[in-house]
């Protein structure tokens, strides 16, 4: 477990407490009986949280100071500038599926599909159906889309399904996940499919002022718990320079694009089957070394009611709650034995909750140095 997810906790906790004593104190003084000896154990203990707060900032502040120096060192060492080149090398015709879930929202996700089926490069919709009671299946399939059935009920499940049905359409090289519920907007597919060529994976953010409609899900409670999140998150794979991979700021957006190798390398490791599935994803990226970008996005009222952590007020806490959980205890797993195949063929990789799935490859993947993501 990477130890600054759950310092940042203790801090954040300690300073709660030290500020609750305050009213604490009071209180307790109304008391008409002898409270001298308890007012006066607290004001210890407060002390006691404020020294260690202070100490805390303070090494903080030596910290940054020690890698701004560390920075300045370096760049004044002689060195070639790197090339900038492509993550893939030269850039590609981009041909992209989209995986979208779907549960009960039939008029929405059929208006989705529409709206994605036009976007370019886009060659194929499809629709993974998780045990929908409307016609969602019906008027997806009516949309264009191809429908398929995901009996696991889950939207980790749905997801997982999706981004593995993604990798069988052949002809595609990046797949796009988003979701039914007609917050997104398809035309963002441009946004994704700019930056796919610079990043492996591009995820979206839909915390930025201005791209997000006032009476979406993304109100203050969700939109301050996405970023707090976020900040464990880069927190468990630091980088001192920019304070975390990727610049994360939104853990629990669906809508993202992955290059077609990528999601090759790490889709036998997607297990999650719960709503925490977004940042299982984002772990397992950047436990092996995937390239990540984040990108604005805007974000619309969705139709219907929710299924997710928007559901309601306790529904998010538990979602979020388990989030922290997960980030916390992740376990970055070793090498897995790698099975030559040639090009075009497949292997059979067991999932952890017992099923297994065939990933299609189209070339040996070369696995990366984890060593810097699982500091």
């Amino acid at each position: 477990m990477s130890y600054r997810v759950p310092l940042a906790l203790i801090v954040v906790l300690l300073a709660i407490l030290g500020a609750l004593l305050h009213p604490l104190a009071l209180v307790i003084g109304l008391i008409p009986i002898d409270t001298a000896p308890v007012l006066s154990a607290l004001q210890v203990v407060r002390e006691w949280i404020a020294d260690l707060l202070g100490w805390g900032v303070l090494a903080l502040i030596v910290v940054m100071v020690a890698y701004v120096a560390r920075g300045r060192q370096l760049q004044r060492r002689p060195h070639a500038a790197p090339a900038f080149r492509s993550v893939r090398g030269a850039p590609l015709e981009l041909r992209a599926v989209v995986a979208m879930t779907a549960y009960n929202d039939a008029a929405a996700t059929a208006q989705a599909v529409k709206d994605f089926s036009r976007q370019p490069a886009v060659i194929k919709v499809l629709v993974i159906d998780n045990n929908s009671t409307d016609d969602t299946a019906a008027l997806a399939t009516a949309a264009g889309a191809t429908v398929i059935h995901e009996s696991r009920q889950g939207y980790g499940y749905a997801c997982t399904r999706g981004l593995e049905e993604g990798l069988k359409v052949a002809e595609a090289n990046v797949i796009v996940l988003t979701e039914g519920d007609g917050t997104f907007f398809a035309e963002d597919t441009a946004k994704f499919l700019a930056y796919i060529d610079d990043a492996e994976l591009v995820v979206g953010n839909r915390v930025v002022r201005g791209l997000i409609d006032t009476d979406s899900q993304m109100d203050h409670f969700f939109t301050w718990g996405n970023m707090a999140v976020a900040m464990l998150l880069r927190l468990r794979f630091w980088d001192g320079r920019h304070l975390g991979p990727a610049g994360l700021m939104d853990v629990g957006c669906t809508f993202r694009a992955i290059q077609r190798p990528a999601l090759e390398r790490i889709l036998p490791e997607l297990e999650v089957g719960g709503n925490h599935f977004s940042p299982h994803m984002l772990l397992v990226a950047m436990a092996r070394g995937l390239s990540v970008i984040e990108i604005p996005i805007r974000l619309r009222r969705r139709v219907g009611q929710s299924k997710g952590a928007s559901q309601s007020l306790w529904k998010g806490l538990e979602v979020g709650l388990t989030m922290i959980w997960h980030i916390m205890t992740f376990r970055v797993r070793a090498p897995r034995t790698k099975l030559m195949v040639g090009i075009g063929g497949s292997i059979s990789t067991p999932q952890g909750n017992g099923h297994a799935h065939s990933v299609v490859l189209r070339e040996p993947q070369e696995e990366r140095d984890t060593q810097r993501t699982s500091r």
